[in-house]
């Protein structure tokens, strides 16, 4: 019996991404019932645009009752729950329409949902299992007013596991900054636990809101409450396992992390991410030959049973690139070597081991012809991926390569706005300021025309065409700038006023402000690349204009890097003088700088 289909949603604000929702499902279902909560964006002008049936709902601090509403509606066999911020899975589509031909009424259906963290869509993914697909009419509810739960008040609920797959967007950065979602949770759940103070879910759920905000230390509160009379059979047990783990990892409490993976496998044996946590842990106590054998034991295990999935490809691919990883820190460059294109192999769109295959290659001193024939045997789609290939030798130093794979793609006329930015940064680490200067400029309303701006600057100074260069600071208006952009044209302000005798100001009095630093550190290190130490000289005023007392090591490990040895002993002895500041890579420096002074 062919089974039809109604995919159920609540929303509010979601127009950023529900278009993209709704069009990697629409064929697949029958009807698409939304309900919203509260929308003043055009999430609803975009709902009903694909013919979706829009009922309102007032909010009432409820997930579930939202959820709830929204099944009212429902007209089909079977309810396929999905929020805006989800993207069904491409690839698993053929999977869905086979899988509905035969439902069984008696089944809930999950699905793997695979949740994108940080900035960017990439292989930075948690994985778990959520109920996705029952049939309707058949006595289901949510339950919950936070991460509610689907219950069932006519059957004992039978839960089977599809390998079908569905990419979740609402933990990115940029959606968890823009909805301020972990506040009202936190609002919700405080409430809940005053009124069922022995509902150890709740804590669990409190405890992740808090990881969201990185907030380590009230999470932990809230997972150890949760722990408390632990019950290894509960849905969420083994994934509070792993959060109390990556909280005390991450707090560096790692015997306790140790001491909670131990427990963890005692009931999970084949909890293969647990091993892959403990190798982490071991290589941040520098145990490197435990911290392989962790990782080759999740790559022995395979994949964890779908209940114990949280990590993405800790069987394979992480692990892989974790152990070619801790080779390189061995400096076994062969066996890291190997690693690398066991990544690959497992995730060819891991771009991770190309980066440490560039580092690994420039360590053996290839040739540099073999060593570009080696990295573009890893590719086919030319002219298109000379752009990252040019990246990968830009990462290791290799700028002026860098720069002919970009000028084969200006031969083909593939360049882009980012590509010339790109050029030029290649262009002012190679000594072309000429060039870099007589490149057409982006527009001013382009996000990356700062950032080219201050190439020029750059190239100007080297030029000694100082009045050009203060022009250039002149003309922006830092107000409309972005606070890591301002902070970019702040140092550059700085640079321009050292170069033009006019007064500096500083940029920070407080030891714990690192944001400066990177760009003050690029600018040191351009004037080191292209040996201009009379400039350099000036520039390095720079570090007076911020405290963060780790200047001096980082300016140590900058010497260190381009072979100046003397130079970078002489900054790492001062910050242990001066600040008493040292680390291990700061100390093997010195004792590398030592050891070649008394040989």
């Amino acid at each position: 019996m062919f089974n039809e289909i109604s995919l159920c949603m609540i929303v509010k604000n979601e127009e950023e991404n529900i278009e993209r929702c709704i069009l990697s499902v629409k064929d697949l279902v029958d009807e698409i019932i939304i309900v919203d909560t509260g929308s003043t964006d055009k999430t609803v002008e975009i709902a009903k645009s694909y013919g979706a049936k829009v009922f309102y709902f007032k909010w009432c601090n409820d997930f579930s009752a939202a959820r709830n509403e929204s099944l009212k509606y429902a007209t089909k066999d079977w309810i396929l729950i999905m929020d805006a911020d989800d993207e069904f899975c491409i690839e698993d589509r053929t999977k869905f329409k086979e899988l509905i031909k035969n439902l069984d009424n008696n089944i809930l259906y999950y699905f793997e949902t695979l949740s994108y963290l940080g900035d960017e869509k990439s292989s930075n993914l948690n994985v778990n299992l959520n109920p996705r697909l029952f049939k309707n009419n058949y006595g289901y509810y949510y339950r919950g007013a936070v991460h509610n739960q689907l219950l069932n008040s006519n059957i004992l609920i039978k839960g089977k596991v599809e390998k079908i797959r569905i990419y979740h967007y609402g933990y990115m950065t940029k959606n968890m900054v823009g909805k301020n979602k972990r506040e009202r949770n936190i609002n919700i759940l405080k409430k809940l636990i005053k009124e069922e103070p022995d509902n150890k879910f709740n804590y669990f759920n409190l405890g992740n809101e808090y990881c969201c905000l990185n907030e380590k230390k009230k999470a932990l509160e809230c997972y150890y409450k949760s722990y408390e009379g632990f019950n290894p059979h509960l849905e969420y047990s083994a994934n509070l396992l792993e959060k109390v783990i990556i909280v005390n990892y991450e707090l560096k409490n790692f015997d306790k992390a140790l001491e909670f993976i131990n427990i963890g496998l005692y009931y999970y044996p084949n909890f293969t991410d647990l091993y892959h946590l403990r190798g982490i842990i071991y290589d941040a106590q520098n145990k490197p030959t435990l911290a392989i054998k962790s990782f080759q034991k999740c790559i022995e295990l395979g994949e964890p049973p779908a209940s114990l999935k949280s990590i993405y490809g800790v069987e394979n691919f992480r692990s892989y690139n974790e152990i070619s990883k801790l080779y390189i820190k061995l400096k076994d460059y062969d066996a890291a070597y190997k690693y690398c294109i066991e990544t690959i192999k497992s995730k060819p769109d891991c771009l991770e081991p190309l980066y440490n295959i560039c580092y690994i290659l420039k360590r053996k001193k290839m040739p540099i012809d073999d060593f570009k024939n080696r990295i573009e045997g890893f590719f086919s789609d030319f002219p298109r991926e000379y752009f990252f290939i040019a990246h990968l030798f830009y990462t290791e130093g290799y700028y002026e390569t860098a720069l002919e794979y970009i000028e084969k793609m200006e031969a083909k006329q593939q360049l882009t706005e980012d590509i010339i930015i790109f050029k030029a940064k290649c262009l002012i680490r190679t000594s072309k300021f000429s060039e870099c200067i007589e490149i057409n400029s982006t527009p001013k309303d382009n996000q990356l025309y700062l950032e080219f701006s201050m190439c020029k600057i750059i190239s100007l100074i080297m030029l000694d065409r100082l009045d050009l260069a203060l022009n250039i600071i002149n003309d922006f208006d830092e107000n409309y700038f972005s606070d890591d952009d301002k902070k970019m044209f702040q140092v550059y302000r700085q640079l321009v006023n050292l170069f033009t005798d006019k007064q500096v100001s500083v940029l920070s009095e407080s030891e714990d402000e690192k944001s400066y630093n990177e760009f003050i550190f690029e600018i040191i290190e351009i004037f080191i690349i292209n040996k201009e130490f009379d400039k350099l000289e000036k520039a390095l005023n720079l570090l007076n204009l911020i405290s963060d007392k780790f200047v001096l090591l980082e300016l140590g490990k900058i010497y260190y890097k381009y072979g100046y040895k003397d130079m970078a002993k002489k900054e790492i002895m001062r910050s242990i003088k001066l600040f008493e500041i040292i680390d291990k890579q700061g100390a093997d420096i010195l004792q590398d700088t030592l050891f070649n002074c008394n040989s």
